[in-house]
């Protein structure tokens, strides 16, 4: 996914190399500030009098090796030995004057050329590279953020979409064992993290290392002997850096889990509040609540503490850095040395300007790991995330979109149930081999008692779900519109051709015009108005302030369960499905309603394949056949009379109530 905002990438890593750069050469300044400008020199002064003092260094050694040469001739033994590695010595800093000298005489053209020769001048030209430095540094900075945000920020928009569109592939029951809270953090809250820390490890985990890289370059252009010294201490930090790292991580998955179950808590008693205040279960909800943010508050205060060592291990590798370089380096310009413990650490004597240069390039690697430290926790956080959330956009829904789907016939649709079996759990089935067949154009009313299996039946046809069976080697069965298996056809325009209205109604919080056109976004108002008037919903639209404007808010609560009911069902009527399903669709609809909708469906439903679930006896007179289940079978199918005739088990049904009066 980064590559495909490789360009911003690229540019940000780009800009964050020229942040590098420019923050190396404004602390490189610290050298010709003490060596030149607070001695009252300019560079022109400078360059002359380190050339005359080098020369006059390259004279003296000169004199030495001689002096040293005599002596060796006429020694023997070890004494021989020991000026023979003192003449060693001295040839070597002959060599490295001599380079020096020769390094100076090649920059004096373009010091005679370029540089001021008045010092007050020199002091405001070496401010002024400086501020344009700086300035030159931060335009690159912001551009660099600006280009990493932008890629973070698509990035994380875009996992929010292919997450949300994989949830919207889920089976309804897996949407429940995982929890509306959960899937709502992972979506929102996760992927967000997702996209902070691309930020973070694009941005900073990029920019502050090059920082590093290149204060650690320019340390090591003064003396890289002495930079060695200095890093001893970085694989003891590196290795209690990568052991915080496995702590943060399992303890940031433990907390994301609670955080969850947190947001699962907290849908629950909103969603459910009439249910919470009736059973007057608000403390109790509150004390769950609270128990359950007391172990997010734990898990997030172990966070902080594990990211507190982290700080803490960047700063104390910080400081024992520095202070061996200030030991050490202490050491050879106090005492003009070039050798600590016998070991060379410089080709020359170090000066003061040089040491100072050194220590300003050691205390500007403090700053970038600083900054590593605080976004320790960040980048922990989102790799735990992305552990959490790629697995939902990995995962390929239960039910799958054939390859190459086979078109539905236009007209009429008949639907055949073939042996078909289901179960949500596993040796638990609901659906027992049902066989079933409602020709096109035909009404069919779904009889049974609760956990029958009728909702469950119903919703295999719109493919909530397909046929399982958990049985080895055993077929669940299959459903066929005019023949086609519901596998083969495309889901989309499967789900084009049929509505769907549940008992349990299903309103966004949005305005009644909008609910109704749910489905059917090109209606226009009257057809909207239309198909509210035969669901018998116009009227008490109509009666409202804003009418069809009105918002019905978060899940249809301003209105009754019989008016939501009515919008539902005009919603199905406007889609003008070739097969309508009504699970009990009407039954918080009031009598003389129901009458006025049931006269209304009768001229509806003629000629489209309609399946009704229901308890009232109204409904049986809109059908042409009445199918019977119990125990996830179909008993028996018939009319009313004939099931009256010869059907027990529907005369026991009918007569223990099961069967109301409209």
């Amino acid at each position: 996914m980064t590559l495909k905002y490789r360009w911003s990438l690229i540019t940000s890593f780009v800009c964050s190399i020229a942040v590098a750069l420019l923050w190396s050469l404004n602390l490189g300044a610290v050298y010709p500030f003490v060596e030149v400008i607070l001695r009252g020199h300019s560079f022109h002064d400078w360059a002359n009098n380190s050339v005359k003092e080098t020369e006059t260094k390259i004279d003296q050694l000169k004199l030495q090796i001689a002096d040293l040469q005599n002596a060796a001739n006429a020694a023997v033994g070890e004494e021989a030995e020991k000026l023979s590695q003192q003449i060693r010595n001295q040839e070597f800093d002959l060599k490295a004057q001599r380079t020096r000298l020769a390094t100076l005489e090649s920059a004096i053209p373009w010091i005679n050329r370029w540089a001021p020769k008045d010092p007050f001048q020199t002091l405001l030209a070496l401010m002024g590279v400086m501020f344009v430095g700086t300035l030159v540094r931060g335009i690159f900075l912001m551009a660099s953020m600006v280009t990493v945000a932008r890629a973070g920020q698509r990035m994380m928009l875009d996992l929010q979409n292919q997450v949300f569109r994989n949830v919207l592939k889920m089976e309804p029951n897996e949407l429940q064992v995982k929890g509306t809270g959960d899937l709502v953090n992972r979506i929102k809250g996760e992927s967000s993290m997702i996209g902070q820390a691309v930020m973070v490890l694009f941005g900073k985990t990029v920019r502050e290392p090059l920082k590093m890289v290149g204060c650690l370059t320019g340390a090591a252009l003064v003396n890289w002997r002495l930079l060695l010294l200095s890093i001893l201490v970085c694989p003891i930090a590196a290795f209690l850096m990568l052991k915080l790292a496995k702590i943060t991580k399992r303890a940031n998955k433990k907390a994301m889990e609670e955080s969850a179950k947190l947001l699962n808590r907290l849908y629950q008693a909103l969603v459910y509040m009439r249910t919470v205040r009736s059973y007057n279960m608000e403390e109790a909800e509150l004390g769950r609540f609270q128990l359950v943010g007391n172990d997010v508050y734990k898990r997030s205060m172990r966070i902080t503490w594990f990211g507190s060592l982290a700080r803490i291990n960047t700063e104390i590798f910080g400081i024992s850095m520095m202070t061996l370089s200030v030991l050490a380096g202490g050491y050879l310009v106090l005492n003009h040395e070039t050798h600590l413990f016998g070991i060379r650490m410089s080709a020359t004597p170090m000066d003061f300007g040089s040491v100072m240069m050194f220590f300003g390039f050691l205390i500007g690697i403090a700053d970038p790991l600083r900054k590593l430290g605080d976004v320790f926790q960040l980048v922990q956080s989102g790799i735990v995330a992305a552990d959490r959330v790629f697995p939902l956009i990995d995962q390929d829904p239960a039910v799958q979109q054939p390859e190459k789907p086979i078109p539905l016939p236009a007209g009429r649709l008949d639907v055949t149930f073939r042996d078909v079996h289901f179960e949500y759990e596993k040796n638990t089935p609901i659906l027992k081999g049902v066989d079933l067949h409602v020709e096109a154009g035909s009404s069919v009313a779904i009889l049974g008692h609760n956990g029958c299996g009728k909702s469950t039946l119903v919703n295999l046809i719109p493919r909530f779900f397909d046929p399982v069976r958990s049985d080895s080697g055993k077929d669940p069965g299959s459903i066929t519109i005019n023949g086609i298996d519901l596998r083969a056809a495309s889901i989309t325009a499967l789900r084009d051709r049929m509505a769907v209205v549940t008992q349990t109604t299903m309103l966004f919080g949005d305005t009644i015009a909008n609910n109704i056109a749910y489905g059917s976004p090109q209606a226009t108002r009257d057809q909207i108005i239309e198909a509210a008037k035969r669901a018998h919903a116009h009227e008490f639209i109509s009666a409202l302030e804003k009418g069809y404007e009105t918002e019905v808010g978060e899940r249809g609560g301003t209105l009754s369960g019989g008016q939501s009911q009515r919008v539902s069902l005009a919603r199905a009527i406007l889609k003008n499905p070739d097969i309508l399903i009504l699970d009990e669709s009407t039954s918080q609809i009031d009598p003389e309603s129901k009458d006025l909708i049931y006269k209304s469906l009768a001229s509806f439903i003629k000629g489209r394949t309609t399946i009704f679930i229901t308890h009232h006896l109204s409904t049986l007179s809109l059908v042409d056949k009445i199918v019977l289940m119990k125990d996830g079978r179909v008993l028996d199918s018939g009319t009313h009379q004939q099931l009256l005739a010869r059907c027990e088990e529907y005369r026991r049904v009918r007569n223990a109530g099961m069967l109301e009066a409209a």
